[in-house]
C-alpha cells in the first residue's frame, strides 16, 4: 500500500554539527561582504536561446516562457518590498539607540551604543541597494521586430520571440539572486545590530545614565551674605516710598481736578 507520507518531503530537522555552524557563519561573513562592496553591471549568459533552439510545440513552450518571464519580475518585485519593509524595522531598532545616545553614558555602555549604530546604518545603506533596481531586461521593440536601413521593419518568428523571452527570465532570475544576498547581508547585520542593542539596554538597566549635579554657590565670608541683603532690603524701602509718593500724587491731582470743574459749572450757571 502507498502511503502519503513518502510522497512528502521531510521536515527539516536542525543541523547541531558544530562544523556546519562555523560553515554558515563563513557563507555569512562572505554575503555580508558581498553586501558591503561595490558590483558591477549585470552580465548576459554566455550562450543565449535561439530560435534554432525551439524545435516543437511551439504554443506550449511560448507559454511556459512568458511564465517564467512574469516570475522573474515578480521576485524582484518582491525582493524590493522586502527590503523596504526592512528599512522600517532597522529605523524602529535605531530609535533605541539614538535615546541612548542622548543621555549620558560612558564606558562599555557608550561602546555598545556606537557598535549598534554603526552595524543599524551599515543595514540600512546595503537594504537601499535592494530599492530601485533597474538592471532588468524585457522585451521591447527590436524584440518583435528586425530593422533594416532602406526597408520597413519586418517582424520576427515566433521561435525567436520566444528565445528573447528565456533569455530575459534568466537574466532577471540573476540580478533577483544578487539582490537576494544583498537583502540576507542586510539581515545579517540587523540581526548584529539587534544584540548589540538588546546588550545596550542590559548596560542602561543596570548603569542608569549618570544625574547631573546640582551646583550650589557658597559664600565663605558671611559679611557679604549680609551686606547684600541689606541691600536688597534698602532698595525694596525705596520702591515701596516711591509707590507710595505716586499716590499721593496722583489723590492730589484728583482734587485738583474735581475744584476745576466746580468753578466751570458754578460759571455756567451765572452767565445763564
Amino acid at each position: 500500500m502507498s502511503e502519503i507520507k513518502k510522497y512528502l518531503a521531510p521536515n527539516v530537522a536542525p543541523d547541531k554539527k558544530f562544523s556546519s555552524i562555523i560553515k554558515g557563519l563563513k557563507s555569512s561573513l562572505q554575503v555580508l561582504l558581498h553586501g558591503l562592496l561595490p558590483h558591477q553591471a549585470a552580465k548576459p549568459a554566455e550562450e543565449q536561446f535561439k530560435a534554432e533552439n525551439i524545435l516543437a510545440d511551439e504554443e506550449y513552450l511560448a507559454e511556459v516562457a512568458m511564465e517564467l518571464y512574469n516570475e522573474s519580475t515578480k521576485r524582484i518585485d518582491a525582493l524590493e518590498e522586502k527590503g523596504f519593509k526592512l528599512l522600517t524595522y532597522i529605523s524602529a531598532i535605531s530609535a533605541i539607540s539614538v535615546y541612548f545616545i542622548s543621555t549620558a553614558i560612558s564606558g562599555y555602555f557608550k561602546y555598545t551604543v556606537v557598535l549598534s549604530l554603526i552595524t543599524l546604518v551599515l543595514a540600512i545603506i546595503i537594504s537601499l541597494r535592494c530599492i530601485g533596481i533597474k538592471s532588468q531586461k524585457a522585451l521591447f521593440i527590436d524584440s518583435l521586430f528586425t530593422f533594416y536601413p532602406d526597408s520597413p521593419p519586418v517582424s520576427k518568428q515566433k521561435k525567436e520571440i520566444i528565445a528573447g523571452l528565456i533569455n530575459c527570465a534568466t537574466f532577471n532570475q540573476t540580478v533577483a539572486d544578487n539582490t537576494a544576498d544583498i537583502l540576507r547581508a542586510s539581515r545579517f547585520m540587523l540581526s548584529i545590530g539587534i544584540w548589540t542593542t538588546a546588550i545596550s539596554c542590559i548596560f542602561f538597566l543596570y548603569h542608569s545614565p549618570e544625574k547631573s549635579e546640582e551646583r550650589v554657590m557658597k559664600f565663605a565670608d558671611s559679611t557679604l551674605v549680609r551686606q547684600s541683603l541689606k541691600g536688597i532690603q534698602n532698595q525694596i524701602k525705596a520702591r515701596d516710598e516711591v509707590s507710595k509718593q505716586l499716590v499721593i500724587l496722583s489723590q492730589k491731582l484728583d482734587s485738583v481736578v474735581r475744584v476745576q470743574k466746580n468753578k466751570e459749572i458754578t460759571l455756567s450757571k451765572q452767565t445763564k
